[in-house]
Order: structure tokens, then C-alpha cells, then sequence
């Protein structure tokens, strides 16, 4: 049946209107990144007359002060480590414990899961002083061992139900013939296994990359003030009592976001496979 000419109207309205959406969306989440890059660029008193406007000249002495006078370069080798580090253990431990907690089928298993979920909706700030008041009596503050370890323990719950998820989707078949051929359980999941969770695997370490990276209160808390400092830590220096390094704040904000934006973008073909297969499994 042919559209009419009020019909046809109305569709394109309703296709401009929704392009307007997506652009008013797209420039209200650009603009705060836009801002930020600019004003890296400019001096303190350029920035003190107008947050948004242009630079007079692209002023490079706030990346040179960065990069010389503030240990940055420790600071985001540090932070590199770390979240490597973290990112590495959390999908090795969460993996195990995501694929055995959904072969494993009880009333047990099903209690763990439970455990782990329910931690998902208790704020931090309810068990914070007891971690803390925990770490220390473990020798774990001021050690970027115990960092790693408490960011490990903090953000397991989520991959863990992300594993078992997928692994409830991926079919017995090739384990059983696994297991036939003679491999070990330890075996068949680090050669069979683990390999086919590439997609889940890759959503995994982005989101534990992504909050491990930025993350400042846990650091602070456990870590404190010892050196070389996380990303996050090595910023607040230029928050004073009475006087704000708006233009370094700025220029440690753009260097800080572009490793993980690597990482993003190498990592964004797996996880958009991810989500196709769950759909085709769906």
C-alpha cells in the first residue's frame, strides 16, 4: 500500500527530528571533552576570562610541565602496572570461578553466586573503615600489592557473573571431547575453554580497566600518599586551598584518558563480536 503525501510528511518530520536527538546528544557528551582539550592549551589567566573559548596559541608549557616537573611519567608507569596487573588477575580468577560456578550445578554453587551478587548492592561506604581497618592489619596499606589485591577483590562480583553467564551459553560438547582425548580439567579450560571466551573476556578487562584507571577514594585510602602514585593521586596536587592549576588539571586530564582510549579501541572488535554472538545464541 502506497504512503501519502501527509504520511510520507509526518515520517520525514519524525526522521528529522530524531537525527536533531541524536546530534543535540552527541554534542551535549563532546562538549565537556571539546572544553577540555582546548583549554589544555591555554594559560591560567586565558582560562580565568573564558572556559570556552579558543586559545590565543596552542601553548604547549602545561604538557612540558606535566611530563618534567610533577613525576608524571612515574605516575602513569605506575598506574600502567597497576591496572595491568589487576586487569590480568581479575580475568584469570574470575573466569575459573565464573566457569565452575556454572558446571557446578547445587544448591551451594547457587549460595556463592548469591553472595557474590548481593555485594553488588551494598555501597561502599557501608564496609569502608572495616576493609581499611582489614588492609592494615594484613600490612596491605602503602603497598601497591595490597592495591592490587583489594582492587581484585572489589571488582570481582560483575566479572564473575558475566563468566557464568556466558559459559551457560557454550555447549558441553567440546569439553566432553576434551576430556576424552585425556586433558585435564585445568588443561581443557586454559586450551579450550578460556579461548572461546575471547568476546566476554574482552568486555571483562575494559570495564576492569576502565574503574581500575580513574579510580581515586580506594587508592587514596589504601595507598595514600606513598610514591610513585596512581594517575588519580598524582592529580590532586594541583588542587590547592586557595589556588587551582586549572591549565596543568586540564593538560593531565587529556594525557591521563589516552592509554585507556587505546585500549578501548583495540579491544572494541572483540566486545561488539561478543554482543553479536549472544545474539545469535539468544
Amino acid at each position: 500500500m502506497m504512503k501519502t503525501a501527509g504520511e510520507s510528511k509526518r515520517q520525514g518530520w519524525r526522521q528529522a527530528g530524531l537525527y536533531a536527538l541524536v546530534w543535540l546528544l552527541a554534542i551535549l557528551f563532546f562538549a565537556p571533552i571539546v572544553i577540555v582539550v582546548l583549554n589544555s592549551f591555554k594559560t591560567k589567566p586565558e582560562i580565568m576570562v573564558s572556559t570556552i573559548g579558543l586559545p590565543a596559541k596552542l601553548n604547549f608549557d602545561n604538557y612540558i610541565t606535566i611530563f618534567t616537573n610533577n613525576d608524571f611519567l612515574s605516575s602513569l608507569w605506575f598506574s600502567l602496572v597497576v591496572v595491568a596487573a589487576t586487569t590480568t588477575l581479575t580475568v584469570v580468577v574470575s573466569s575459573l570461578a565464573g566457569y565452575a560456578l556454572a558446571r557446578w550445578k547445587s544448591k551451594f554453587s547457587s549460595g556463592i553466586m548469591l553472595v557474590f551478587m548481593t555485594t553488588l548492592f551494598v555501597p561502599f561506604q557501608v564496609y569502608m573503615v572495616a576493609l581499611i581497618v582489614i588492609a592494615r592489619q594484613l600490612s596491605l596499606t602503602g603497598s601497591p600489592v595490597g592495591l592490587i589485591l583489594i582492587y581484585i577483590a572489589l571488582g570481582m562480583p560483575v566479572p564473575i557473573f558475566l563468566y557464568r553467564s556466558y559459559t551457560a551459553t557454550m555447549s558441553k560438547e567440546i569439553e566432553e571431547a576434551a576430556a576424552i582425548d585425556g586433558c585435564s580439567r585445568i588443561q581443557m579450560f586454559f586450551r579450550v575453554v578460556f579461548p572461546l571466551m575471547k568476546p566476554i573476556t574482552a568486555t571483562v578487562a575494559v570495564l576492569n580497566a576502565l574503574w581500575a584507571w580513574g579510580e581515586f577514594l580506594v587508592a587514596f585510602l589504601v595507598y595514600g600518599n606513598h610514591k610513585p602514585m596512581t594517575i588519580p593521586l598524582s592529580q590532586q596536587y594541583f588542587y590547592g586551598s586557595y589556588n587551582q592549576q586549572w591549565n596543568l588539571i586540564m593538560a593531565g586530564f587529556v594525557i591521563s584518558t589516552i592509554p585507556i582510549i587505546i585500549f578501548y579501541i583495540l579491544m572494541q572488535k572483540h566486545i561488539v563480536k561478543g554482543i553479536a554472538a549472544g545474539a545469535v545464541k539468544g
